[in-house]
């Protein structure tokens, strides 16, 4: 059990990191939405989803799913989390960012059924021979 919690605060942790990249853009005054959509889509040109040849629509697709899951775990964050997070992402210590929001158990609750329906969306977008490559880079990663 709390390897999946683990497990899954590491999901919250990284949706909130790759949807989050957008976040400074919506607490400044130099608010760049097309910035922001261009890292978030340059992270499927890369690492693990490198490896999975995603087409340009499924990367789309990817994009808006996170986006959309992004907000969803803004809406569950107070205004001073969502500072204390923008800010922490600006410094660029964006791994250990959510550790110091103190988000209550019901705020952890809500974020894992977050991100629990952003994986199985986001599985939803790639094809089954996908799927398993991304499952088989999974537990190398794990392995190590």
């Amino acid at each position: 059990m709390f390897r999946n919690l683990k497990r899954n605060l590491a999901i919250a942790i990284l949706s909130v990191a790759v949807g989050g990249i957008a976040v400074p853009a919506i607490f400044s005054a130099q608010s760049s939405i097309a910035n922001g959509s261009a890292t978030v889509a340059q992270k499927y040109d890369g690492g693990a989803f490198k490896q999975l040849n995603l087409s340009d629509f499924q990367k789309q697709q990817l994009k808006t799913i996170h986006e959309r899951s992004k907000q969803k775990v803004e809406a569950v964050l107070t205004n001073e989390q969502r500072s204390k997070l923008a800010a922490a992402i600006q410094s660029g210590n964006k791994k250990s960012a959510m550790k110091f929001l103190n988000l209550t158990s019901e705020q952890k609750q809500k974020i894992r059924d977050i991100n629990k329906s952003d994986k199985e969306q986001s599985l939803a977008v790639l094809t089954s021979d996908q799927r398993n490559q991304l499952q088989q880079i999974s537990a190398i990663k794990q392995g190590n």
